[in-house]
């Protein structure tokens, strides 16, 4: 890894089953892979836990912290308590980036390198994200998530 791009993912989730071998996929397919990944389990009662047992078997940096089901998906406050969740023991000197990431998204290869590339281009750059996309579900088409410059997203 270069020196200087030693980065930590932390990803809250809870039953994302749908949705997490796509993100689970795209970041270990990375140009640059992460120094180490927490994914914190929010108490999921769907197939997420079997998944990312899987997934870390294979995937050297990914840990799995598994919180008890709170009987809820709770937003907002939830999401940050299983975001500290994940950071608890976690040596933040050992990364030069850190990342909260969602377990929905589905990266280019060169993601996390671009990301990088642009903060070192301009060390005043404090937070920084690609746009959202989603697809409609009613036509199938990729579309833009409205979202102004100013906000880090995913």
């Amino acid at each position: 890894m270069p020196a200087g791009r030693r980065y930590l993912l932390v990803s809250p989730c809870r039953d994302e089953a749908a949705y997490i071998r796509r993100t689970l996929d795209s970041v270990a397919a990375q140009s640059i892979p992460p120094a180490s990944w927490i994914v914190v389990d929010d108490g999921s009662t769907d197939e997420t836990p079997a998944i990312l047992a899987g997934y870390a078997a294979r995937l050297p940096y990914l840990k799995v912290v598994r919180r008890d089901d709170r009987g809820r998906r709770s937003v907002g406050p939830g999401v940050v308590e299983a975001f500290y969740a994940g950071l608890e023991g976690v040596d933040l000197a050992a990364f030069d980036y850190l990342c909260k990431l969602d377990m929905d998204l589905d990266l280019p290869p060169g993601y996390f390198e671009g990301l990088m590339l642009r903060m070192e281009a301009e060390p005043r750059l404090g937070t920084t994200s690609g746009k959202p996309w989603f697809v409609h579900p009613r036509s199938g088409a990729l579309v833009p998530e409205v979202c102004g410059d100013e906000m880090s997203v995913g």
